[in-house]
């Protein structure tokens, strides 16, 4: 097993959602490293869907890229709260929706050299309708579109976060073999 070995380590920043630390590692050769990670507090992704397949996805102007982008609901997992309370307060809090039927279809790792982060991703299902609640600065509208249309928007490129794409790209391969 190639394995680094952490000699020290220290914060460089911390923020409310992430921390970026250095570290100075042995590797296997004995030579010595520095190298640099940000740690993500984890998020959940949630795919609210309705038995004829309908997926909810969110529009959110995003100012990192300047521009609205269309993304599964989402937020970052509380200290002290499990993912499943997190997805439900998320999809209260961002588009007033509640589930009674949730089940975790995967949990992935969304960057593997520099950044540290885990997304879980949810399904909802049966759905009722509410009032959001959302964030200070939060821009939503709620989008409502066939399964097959959200395909066809993760392949035209028009979905490009990765944890959206990959939710959406696994709900049609569960749905053709039939396991959702």
């Amino acid at each position: 097993m190639n394995q680094w070995k952490i000699i020290s380590q220290k914060s460089i920043l911390k923020g409310k959602f992430f921390e970026v630390k250095e570290q100075e590692v042995l590797l296997p050769d004995k030579s010595k490293h520095k190298y640099e990670i940000v740690e993500r507090r984890s998020t959940v992704n949630i795919f609210p869907l309705t038995d004829k397949y309908d997926l909810y996805l969110i529009s959110q102007y995003r100012h990192l890229f300047k521009k609205r982008m269309l993304e599964a609901v989402a937020g970052h997992i509380e200290r002290n709260e499990t993912s499943l309370t997190a997805a439900k307060r998320e999809l209260k809090e961002e588009v007033g929706m509640s589930g009674s039927q949730w089940e975790e279809i995967a949990r992935i790792q969304t960057a593997a050299s520099v950044i540290k982060h885990t997304a879980h991703l949810f399904i909802a299902r049966d759905l009722e309708e509410g009032e959001p609640n959302p964030d200070t600065g939060e821009d939503i509208m709620l989008v409502k579109l066939s399964l097959e249309e959200a395909v066809e928007k993760v392949m035209t490129g028009e979905i490009d976060l990765a944890p959206t794409m990959i939710g959406i790209l696994l709900l049609n391969k569960l749905r053709s073999d039939e396991k959702l």
